[in-house]
């Protein structure tokens, strides 16, 4: 079988995964995975995202500063990988389960465990 995504379907966690990190608010999170960025644009966090930025922030930019206003996590934060960029909401620890952006999917990981394998010193 083969699944075709449109651009808009990004594989994210289910439900049931969520709670571990945004407890009650799972659905909710759930919901602002599978948003489009207008939906994303008419929420306040969006909008005020959309509002500080001279250019515009792209798509997974305003999900994830949206999904760390719910959370109450510690901001959105990045790094570079040898697969590209990983974005994770800070949960204060580097081995903390949080959400993370990495692959072009969102998971339930530890941002540390990505950077010790799939980052390289230069």
């Amino acid at each position: 079988m083969i699944r075709i995504y449109s651009p808009n379907r990004v594989p994210s966690p289910s439900i049931k995964a969520l709670r571990a990190i945004f407890g009650d608010n799972a659905a909710q999170a759930k919901a602002l995975l599978t948003m489009a960025r207008a939906q994303l644009l008419d929420t306040p966090v969006g909008a005020a995202r959309l509002a500080e930025c001279f250019n515009p922030p792209s798509t997974q930019d305003i999900r994830m500063e949206c999904l760390n206003a719910l959370g109450g996590f510690h901001g959105v934060e990045s790094f570079q990988t040898n697969k590209g960029e990983c974005l994770y909401l800070n949960a204060g620890d580097t081995y903390t389960p949080t959400l993370v952006r990495w692959n072009c999917r969102y998971r339930i990981a530890c941002w540390g465990d990505i950077a010790e394998r799939h980052v390289t010193s230069v």
